[in-house]
């Protein structure tokens, strides 16, 4: 009896979460791979989250500045459903070259993201509309490797998330959470303009599998384009 209790329970958890609307969306990761002084890098891409700009600078040999923004407005009249996704944030970093073709750099940053959405649910009468604010604190470090035509690497996001202000009134919601984002990324073409795109995924360590009442995007993935520059 406790075994098909058990059983029961964790395939109804599992079919919750399937039905649940996502409240974080991660947006792809910024993997400047800067090379020296006076480097300037603008990417544009299509991810989960919305559309993501982002831009580095390299300010001296070693010391790299990030910005990053993300937006989302999708609208379903038909059905009566929305999405509102507004992120920003900003970062600081140190990047170096062991070899000529590779570089690890590691950033950190904070962001302020908002996100309100209402969304029909599979066997409940009413939709499900939420809102909530957060604040996003993250750690990035990333290796990569780079050609003229060809650039790849791997890059492990960490984050803490605490949202300061929600809005759902069916469900309790946990306020604040540790993710471990881990992408791969590709970028290919010429040197100045290359097409980009990463996979990847966000992880929750030492959760509850019984925890279905933080609801979040888990794929990471996103493909758009990067532009380099050189401005010194």
């Amino acid at each position: 009896m406790k075994k098909y209790l058990l059983v029961t329970s964790v395939i109804f958890a599992i079919f919750f979460v399937s039905c649940t609307p996502p409240v974080y969306l991660p947006n792809s990761l910024n993997t400047p791979l800067l090379k020296e002084k006076g480097e300037f890098n603008i990417g544009l891409n299509s991810s989960i989250g919305g559309c993501d700009f982002q831009t580095s600078r390299a300010i001296t040999d070693n010391v790299g500045l990030m910005i990053n923004a993300t937006y989302l407005r999708d609208r379903n009249e038909l059905l009566g459903e929305y999405r509102d996704h507004k992120f920003a944030e900003l970062g600081i970093g140190h990047f170096s070259h062991p070899d000529e073709h590779f570089v690890r750099e590691i950033y950190i940053g904070a962001g302020l993201g908002t996100n309100s959405l209402k969304e029909n649910m599979l066997f409940q009468s009413e939709a499900a509309e939420i809102s909530a604010d957060y604040i996003r604190l993250f750690i990035q470090p990333t290796f990569g490797a780079y050609t003229e035509g060809l650039e790849g690497g791997f890059s492990m996001r960490v984050c803490y998330i605490n949202f300061y202000k929600v809005n759902y009134s069916n469900f309790d919601f946990i306020k604040t959470r540790t993710l471990f984002e881990p992408v791969v990324f590709m970028r290919i073409g010429p040197p100045n303009l290359k097409f980009q795109t990463q996979f990847g995924y966000s992880l929750r360590p030492f959760k509850d599998p019984m925890e279905f009442s933080f609801f979040y995007d888990e794929f990471i993935f996103s493909f758009g384009f990067n532009m380099r520059l050189n401005i010194k």
